[in-house]
């Protein structure tokens, strides 16, 4: 299951692949999971090729033999037992119709502060453009950590009388371009609101409402950075490959 420059993780590839089929089933199970830093980065590998295979799946211009093929695919790389026997109606009906405008990166890793007994590095991987609200359970649900650590750095810097860091704007214009008006506001004012309640902070409803407005605008505002594609080529590789086509061909016997 492992392919190309993968972490060995100190396992043999049973034991692996194993445990990043279990790491993969429980992030798209419950949205969200902690671990160490490689686990994550190994496990995001893998939960984005599963999340292209289910779009796949879903998509009404794959042929039924493709299906089959695609199915037995993402089979392989779960853990379908206990309670992850719903895990595939849960994939190809609520999580692959979600990023259906996304090309990839499906998942989110964050790091955290290191482990208290072994210092090991820790990280979360999360699933992105999970809702706030479970829509089944009406209550808020794990996951979106990038999010609700962007409200809380507006929340002290609004509490500093400050203006809010370019670069929280810039992230928070990340998230919203993939979500409505209507739905990043209210996303907006269920995690202010539940912050605030943790942190024992005064609430005004008018306030608030007026408050979040314009960080909206101001949002919108913000123009993401340009990522320059040629600078993502390597000048040494790029004179490697010219070297490499100036070699004489060997003369034919």
């Amino acid at each position: 299951m492992t392919q190309g420059l993968a972490r060995k993780l100190s396992r043999t590839k049973p034991h692996r692949d194993a445990l990043l089929k279990n790491l993969v089933s429980q992030l798209l199970q419950h949205g969200t999971l902690t671990s160490t830093h490689e686990k994550c980065k190994e496990a995001s590998r893998l939960a984005d090729r599963v999340i292209n295979m289910a779009k796949r799946y879903v998509d009404p211009e794959t042929t039924e033999l493709s299906k089959q093929r695609l199915f037995a695919n993402i089979q392989s790389r779960l853990f379908l037992s206990g309670d992850n026997n719903h895990l595939m109606k849960r994939l190809l009906n609520d999580i692959a119709p979600n990023y259906q405008q996304r090309n990839g990166g499906y998942t989110r890793v964050l790091h955290l502060e290191k482990r208290f007994n072994d210092r090991a590095s820790q990280s979360v991987l999360e699933l992105v453009q999970t809702p706030i609200i479970n829509p089944k359970t009406n209550q808020i649900q794990k996951g979106n950590l990038k999010f609700w650590l962007l409200v809380k750095n507006v929340i002290m810097d609004e509490n500093s009388n400050v203006d809010v860091n370019p670069l929280t704007l810039i992230n928070l214009k990340k998230i919203q371009n993939f979500k409505s008006d209507e739905e990043f506001l209210n996303d907006l004012l269920i995690i202010k609101k539940c912050i605030k309640d943790q942190e024992n902070l005064a609430w005004d409803d008018t306030k608030e409402l007026e408050s979040i407005k314009n960080l909206m605008e101001n949002v919108k505002s913000t123009i993401l950075p340009h990522v320059d594609e040629s600078s993502r080529t390597s000048p040494t590789i790029k004179q490697g490959f010219e070297i490499m086509e100036k070699r004489p061909q060997r003369p034919s016997v």
